[in-house]
């Protein structure tokens, strides 16, 4: 048995596979420990043990009011508070992580992509008290390439030197909006002795995401087909999704279905309650034939008037479930309900929002699953209805859907996870040797099987 220190985001799209992954450490007799501020501790299941740490720098509600933002995203000032609340959740971490780690006797430390602190704090401990460092991309991976276009853009994949030029002056406006919690993490990295190599790119400088990923064990819980071609991935173990949930399916919306065939509408759990785009996506699947459900994450109040005749609408659905059962699916490009859809063998039309949400639209038109319209300008439901038409009726969509869903359902997934754990705990400096395929990764600990059978759904 070992203790992992688990660090995660307060978002429910990263804690959800976060969760599934100590579940699973948990049955092969690990002991993983979320470790955060106490609203997020708050929010992690019972079953799953945690550990509160910084009470006087991030008291109760602190954090809440720090990320409220996030529902929002419409203005500068909500642009602002986010990176605000970037840095400080980077630097908390960077200050209460390393004594937490020493305290409960932690062997390893499995943190999200997203919380450069936490692995700043992983590969310095790596060093002094030979902790290991594992980082998990629970969304968009986030690790740089000169060809790959930084993740809050959706432009496309353009591997020559114009595109190393025009993403690496981008990867530098990032760098320079995330300056608060780049000089966190240069400060962190003092602290541990750490610097980088010679030899860098400009935008390879300054410290970043990038260089809190584990130099040997960076895993995601994403498919190669929805990412661009990187010459050093992360392990690609496909989507960590539990047998069970707690949210109705199918037979929750039984009783309203006509007949039509269904099209799954979400815009995730922090954007369910733009009304306008929901109304929009839900006539448009109208328009094309299709039956709406429209799930909103408990933020749709009195738009729902907007929605037309026959809309299931509901707070929370089992998203597999229904998608499991829909002719297509209308979303805003999140991670993990782009993954699910994928699974599920569902074409998409994706309306990007905010963050990496454009990212994810420009992977999915690249992989050929469906297609992506702008939710800003006029006639959205008619933009949205043409594009359902378009992925409806051709083939080639249906094929590309066809065999991402095999790459999906054949990902060795949560089972993968615990096997590369497992290598990273037993072997004195396991390496990866980077792969392009979802499947099989040969580590110096073995190999991630890929089994076809008896993969959680999704």
């Amino acid at each position: 048995m070992a203790i992992l220190a688990l660090v995660t985001l307060p978002l429910s799209g990263h804690m959800r596979p976060m969760i599934a992954a100590a579940r699973a450490l948990q049955q092969v007799g690990h002991r993983p420990i979320v470790i955060g501020p106490t609203d997020l501790t708050a929010r992690v299941p019972k079953d799953v043990e945690t550990r509160t740490v910084g009470l006087s720098d991030m008291p109760p509600g602190h954090l809440d009011d720090m990320c409220a933002c996030l529902t929002r995203m419409q203005s500068l000032k909500d642009m602002t508070q986010m990176l605000d609340a970037v840095a400080a959740l980077t630097q908390f971490y960077l200050d209460h992580l390393p004594a937490a780690v020493k305290a409960i006797g932690a062997s390893a430390i499995l943190h999200d992509q997203l919380e450069p602190g936490a692995g700043i704090v992983a590969r310095g401990l790596s060093c002094t008290l030979g902790v290991r460092h594992i980082s998990l991309a629970c969304a968009l991976p986030m690790n740089r390439e000169a060809a790959v276009p930084p993740p809050f853009l959706g432009w496309r994949y353009r591997p020559g030197p114009f595109g190393a030029w025009l993403n690496g002056g981008y990867y530098n406006v990032v760098n320079w909006m995330l300056t608060k919690q780049g000089r966190a993490l240069e400060a962190g990295a003092r602290r541990f002795g750490l610097s980088k190599p010679e030899g860098l790119l400009d935008w390879q400088r300054p410290w970043s995401v990038d260089d809190g990923l584990s130099r040997t064990t960076d895993l995601s819980q994403g498919l190669a087909s929805l990412d661009f071609p990187r010459k050093h991935p992360p392990i690609y173990l496909g989507p960590f999704r539990e047998e069970s949930t707690d949210f109705p399916g199918l037979d929750d919306i039984a009783p309203e279905r006509d007949g039509r065939p269904l099209a799954f509408i979400s815009l995730g759990t922090l954007m369910g309650g733009r009304g306008r785009v929901l109304g929009a996506m839900a006539r448009a699947a109208t328009q094309r034939g299709l039956q709406p459900v429209v799930v909103h994450g408990g933020r749709l109040s009195g738009a729902k008037a907007d929605m037309p005749r026959g809309t299931i609408i509901r707070d929370f659905l089992d998203q597999r479930a229904i998608l499991s059962d829909a002719s297509a699916a209308i979303i805003h490009g999140g991670y993990n309900s782009t993954i699910d859809a994928v699974a599920a063998g569902v074409p998409m039309i994706t309306v990007p929002l905010a963050f990496e949400q454009g990212a994810i639209a420009a992977r999915v038109e690249r992989a050929g699953l469906g297609r992506t319209v702008g939710a800003i300008g006029p006639s959205l439901s008619q933009r949205i209805a043409l594009a359902l038409g378009d992925v409806l009726d051709d083939p080639a969509v249906k094929r590309a859907v066809r065999r991402a869903q095999f790459e999906a359902l054949a990902a060795p997934g949560l089972a993968g996870l615990v096997a590369t754990v497992d290598a990273a705990l037993d072997g004195p400096n396991m390496t990866r040797t980077g792969s392009n395929r979802t499947g099989s990764h040969r580590l110096t600990g073995g190999i991630i099987p890929s089994p076809l059978k008896g993969q959680p759904a999704g």
